[in-house]
């Protein structure tokens, strides 16, 4: 899944409703989700313009990636077994 657009730049409620939404989605909650969310938002605040908030799943971690301003923030998480 991927999110860019003027939704994601022009404040931060849309970035951080579908970052919960979709680490929810796929069993990641409580203080994992919390860090994670932490450090995205971090990384958001350190560029300008336009943001690409990616998500995808490999070998059982959810990969997240975070572009802004020419810079790129990487991040990924064990996925729960379910």
């Amino acid at each position: 899944m991927t999110l860019t657009g003027a939704g994601v730049t022009s404040g931060t409620t849309v970035l951080v409703e579908v970052f919960q939404a979709v680490l929810a989605s796929v069993g990641v909650t409580g203080e994992g989700a919390e860090r994670l969310l932490d450090q995205v938002m971090a990384e958001y605040r350190k560029g300008e313009g336009d943001c690409t908030l990616r998500f995808g799943s490999h070998a059982g971690e959810i990969e997240i990636a975070l572009a802004r301003g020419g810079r790129e923030f990487h991040a990924s998480c064990p996925l729960p077994v379910r």
